[in-house]
């Protein structure tokens, strides 16, 4: 009998180490939208690890979907949008390349282009790990 208290207590202390340990936050750059419309989204940002300006696209999203750009804890406070619909475009005065006809990836992207150069909005995500723009 005291065996069985014994084994029970060991897995009620068990339980109770994995409560308390905090799940692992999760950090992520989102979009999402709210614009009536279907729109076609990509990213720019200046990527620490290689000291180089990248820009990524395209992502798709209906009305009333949110995607996760980039996973993890941002790297950056500024980071940069542009989005294409259907009647509207959300541009601003920063200019990355981009491809216009495909998904990409493109290193160097303010500066080597073999594309085009598109307009795009600076986003100040502040001090946050993780951020959600929406495009409305």
């Amino acid at each position: 009998m005291r065996r069985l208290l014994a084994v029970c207590l060991g897995v009620i202390a068990l339980f109770a180490a994995a409560a308390a340990r905090p799940a692992p936050a999760l950090a992520d750059f989102k979009i999402c939208n709210e614009s009536g419309e279907r729109i076609a989204a990509a990213i720019a940002y200046n990527d620490p690890d290689s000291q180089n300006w990248v820009s990524r696209g395209w992502w798709n999203l209906d009305d009333g979907e949110c995607k996760t750009l980039l996973g993890g804890v941002l790297k950056d406070k500024y980071y940069y949008l542009r989005g294409d619909g259907d009647a509207h475009y959300w541009g601003g005065e920063y200019k990355f390349c981009v491809d216009n006809n495909n998904k990409f990836t493109l290193n160097e992207a303010d500066s080597t282009c073999d594309y085009d150069y598109e307009a795009f909005f600076k986003i100040d995500t502040g001090d946050a790990s993780s951020y959600t723009y929406t495009f409305k």
